[in-house]
Parts: structure tokens; sequence; C-alpha cells
């Protein structure tokens, strides 16, 4: 039998084919595809697990280039991702020249043809566009065919290049953020500062005095958090901010970022004191935060990157021009989230969990942050699920405790009505709830985030009773949000020091660290040596 032909200039030498392959019209591993009786979607997952079996950390397979690879449009290896390729080789058993070889004879008929347009599905991020055609000057074929075409650009975009541009913006740390973000709104004092240790921290999160050494119980009736209606905004996006809503897209197609359009709670009015939160909600989708608002790190990092350049941020300008703007929750959509830092007793000593984001999230890819890190959105009832510890057990239970039917990324999970319901949690989580003196849901501190605008919970979970640690500290493992989980004693004083100084820290990921830790040694000062926090006015 031939060889299997180099593929393009990749200068990579490709296996010999040494089995018969079945044979079908396109390439090897649509034969195979089909010989399972598999839909694109199906083989797609079959592919995750597989990845996530040999720990491929960095795989990443798009719907678009899985099915470039199945009509056999692909002709260099060049640009295709090192690990997308090894899982595709352990799961169909060939090596990819193989699979993507198209030149085959026409199987005996075990396979029928397709019709031409069975196996073709809209891009995935079809309800995007839609949302951008919706709110602007666009039509959808228009919008469709910018974020297609953009697709089909970044696929065939060399690698060095991508590496260049994604190695550029990682260089700019939170701190550079933080003072990039400071100096565009001119009162630097506004921002959240803190002493730890001997150093100083700035970060971009807009807050007071009325929003910090909160200490208020959650889950209880010092949370108040009323029914949500709908979130009033008229959003008309222009056409420089059309394409900056369209450019996202195509990086989301080429990517494994995953993108859903789900509901969220904006922000509309919050009150805190005497020991109360009181929090009002509206409801808005996620498409609204991801193609306005998210867009605008984005917008500084380039803007850093030309710096000199007179490079303009006319996204900021628009959507978030003032500190003003930032706090007036009732006059924009205002989304955002808990974000929490757990802290476990372990005899004398709590653990606490820290993560590093995976590359599939949509924002702060790549940073630290403590888990669980969510959106406040509802599960099933978006009318009444809008206290934040609802989201937080929820999120704890999915981030950290294995409950994969609460991600609602499959359809078995999406047609459950009560999937929040007691008797579906899990054993650890089921334990929590039967002893609710043993542990404790609080928030530290609030504040808005300015490098895109959204409410930040800082919350602290704490587990008291050291027999949850032993009973079921072996089931805590991050989802596919974090590629990482690191664990800290609180009792290790230059670790949690050197820990606050990395770099990769997120903004309001550091915001509840160090929130959390003050408030943690208020609690159990025995168990806490952590640096001296002294916040600075």
């Amino acid at each position: 039998m031939r060889p299997f032909p180099t593929l393009g200039c990749s200068g990579r030498t490709l296996w010999p084919v040494t089995r018969t392959p079945p044979r079908s019209e396109g390439t090897l591993l649509r034969a195979l595809v089909r010989e399972r009786r598999l839909t694109v979607q199906e083989a797609l997952d079959l592919l995750e697990r597989r990845a996530e079996q040999m720990n491929e950390r960095s795989y990443a397979l798009s719907d678009r280039q899985f099915r470039r690879w199945l009509s056999g449009d692909v002709t260099s290896l060049e640009g295709v991702r090192p690990a997308n390729t090894r899982v595709a080789e352990a799961e169909f058993g060939w090596p990819i020249g193989a699979l993507l070889d198209r030149d085959q004879r026409t199987h005996d008929g075990l396979f029928p043809p397709l019709e031409p347009e069975a196996d073709r599905e809209p891009l995935r991020t079809s309800e995007f566009i839609s949302w951008v055609a919706a709110h602007s000057a666009l039509s959808y074929e228009a919008a469709y065919k910018a974020v297609s075409e953009g697709a089909d650009k970044l696929i065939s975009t060399s690698p060095a290049t991508r590496s260049v541009r994604d190695h550029v913006h990682s260089q700019l740390g939170r701190d550079q953020i933080a003072g990039m973000v400071a100096d565009y709104y001119g009162e630097p004092a506004a921002f959240y500062r803190a002493r730890v240790g001997e150093r100083v921290v700035r970060l971009s999160i807009l807050t007071n005095s009325d929003w910090v050494d909160l200490g208020i119980r959650l889950g209880g009736d010092a949370e108040s958090c009323p029914p949500a209606g709908r979130a009033d905004a008229t959003i008309r996006l222009n056409d420089l901010q059309a394409q900056a809503a369209l450019e996202r897209l195509a990086v989301v197609e080429v990517t494994g970022t995953v993108v859903v359009n789900s509901v969220l709670y904006s922000l509309s009015e919050i009150q805190t004191g005497d020991g109360r939160l009181v929090a009002q909600f509206g409801r808005t989708e996620f498409a609204v935060y991801a193609l306005t608002n998210d867009l605008l790190e984005t917008e500084l990092r380039e803007a850093a990157q030309d710096e000199g350049s007179g490079r303009t941020t006319p996204l900021r300008d628009a959507w978030l021009p003032t500190l003003s703007a930032g706090t007036a929750f009732g006059e924009r959509v205002c989304v955002g989230g808990p974000i929490c830092l757990v802290a476990i007793a372990d005899g004398e000593q709590y653990q606490l969990l820290v993560q590093e984001r995976s590359s599939r999230v949509l924002n702060v890819t790549g940073a630290l942050a403590v888990i669980p890190k969510a959106f406040h959105q509802p599960m099933m009832d978006a009318y009444s699920e809008t206290r934040i510890s609802t989201t937080i057990e929820r999120e704890l239970e999915e981030e950290l405790l294995g409950r994969t039917d609460l991600e609602q990324r499959s359809a078995d999970s999406m047609r459950r009505a009560a999937p929040l319901h007691p008797l579906r949690s899990s054993a650890p989580m089921k334990w929590l709830r039967a002893h609710p003196d043993s542990w404790r849901i609080e928030c530290t501190a609030f504040g808005v985030n300015m490098v895109t605008g959204t409410y930040e919970f800082s919350c602290l979970v704490v587990i008291d009773d050291p027999g949850w640690w032993m009973s079921y500290g072996h089931l805590l493992e991050a989802n596919w949000e974090a590629d990482r989980l690191h664990r800290y004693s609180s009792l290790d004083t230059d670790g949690v020091a050197h820990l606050i100084d990395d770099p990769r820290w997120s903004n309001e990921g550091l915001f509840a660290l160090i929130e959390g830790l003050h408030r943690l040694g208020e609690l159990g000062p025995s168990l806490v040596r952590a640096p001296v926090i002294e916040r600075i006015s």
C-alpha cells in the first residue's frame, strides 16, 4: 500500500497506512465517523472525553475545524494544534495524515452517500450573530458572512503570528491593567488598594468604604434579593462596535471557547449596611455582555500594545466613559457575579483553593482566580433564583464537586425540571445542608471591575468541621473551566505572600482573595497566618 503523502510544507513526515481503512467519499476520518454512526457533535464529544483521559490540556478542536477535517479541506498541518492531532490519532487509530487523506475510492455501498447539505450546520455562534444583526444596521446574512470569513482568515494565520500576538497580550499583567484603568478615569484613589505585608496592591475594582469589610452571612434573612424583572436597556451598535463583536465571534469559532447565550442577572440596585445585603436584579442575556463590555479588555490590551501610535479606545468611550457610568446600575446592563475564596478546616489549618483558568473560558483566560467564580444567573427559574447564595451553592457543586449536570451543556441536563432539588445534590453538599452550623457563606466586599464594568461580590465559603475534609476532600476536583487547581495552607505565610504577588491574578480574583483572607483571620485567628492586610483608603 502506498505511503500517505506529507501534507503541505509543514515538514512533518506522516506514517504509512498499514491496514485497510473503510472507504468513503471524503476523508478517512469521515468514513470512520460514519462507520460508528456518529453525528458531528457526538464525535466531538468523544474526542473531548479522550482528551480528558489523555490529560491533553491544550486540546481545543472547534466544530468548524473538525468539519474541515471531515471534508478534506485541509492541505497542510501548519497551524493545527499538536494536542488535537494526538487526540484524534488515539481515538480513531490512524495517523493524522491518513485520517485527513481524501484520495480514497468510494466504499462498496456500506455507507450511503449523504445528501449534499445533510451534515452541514450553522456556525455555532449563529445565535450571537443574530443578536448582532438585530442590534446593528447589518443584515443576518452580512453578519454571518463576516464571521465565516473572519474564522477562515484566523485558521489560515500562521502559528508564529498567533503566538507572537498571544505572547504580547499576555505580557500585560494585572498591575499594568489596573494602572491603565486608573489613568483612563483619572481618579486612582477611587480604586481598591491594600497593603499586604510590605507591598501595596492596586486593583481595577471601584469600591468605597460602604462596600468593604462587610461580613454579611448569605443564605438567610440578611440576604434580600427580590424576584427579577426584565433589564431595560436599549443597545444599538454602530459600525465599529458591530465589527468588534463579529471579530470576537470569529475567534470563538476557531477556538474551543465555550459560549452559551444564557440568561444573566443584571444589577439595578444594591444596598449594604447593618449586616444586610439588599440587591435588585433584572434579566438579560449573555450576548449583551459578551458582545459589548466584554470587548473592553481586548481593546485595552491592544491599545497598550500599540502605545505611542495614538490608538484610541472608542468602545470604552461609548460604553464605560466615566466612574459614575460604572455605578449607574439602573441605567445600563451590568452583569457579574460572586467570586469565592473557599477555606476548608483540616486539623489546625484551613485548606485554601485557587484555580488557573482554562483557555476554553471566555474571560480571564489563563489567569489565577479563586474558585468558584461565576456569573450570577438562574438555572431554571429566572424569576426567583436571584439570591447570590443560590449561585454560589450551585457553582460549588459544578466547579468543585463534579456535578456535570449543572453545567447544562448536554440535552439531558437541560430537560430536568428541578436540577437544584435537594435530593439531586452531591453527597458533600447533602452533608453541608444537613449541618448548617458547620459552614457559612459570607459576602466580604462588593465592587465594580472597571476593566469590563462587571459587578463583583467578593465572598468567602468557610467549612469549619474538619470531618468534612476527611470525608470529602478527595472528591474535590475542578471542572473544565480550570486547567489546574492549587491548594495552600492558611498557616503558610510565605506561600500565601508569594501567591498574592503572582502577576497572573485577575483583578477580581485577587480582590476576593485579599478580602477573604482578611475576614478569615477574624473568624479563625488561630488557624490563619496570612501576611498582615491593611486597606488603603
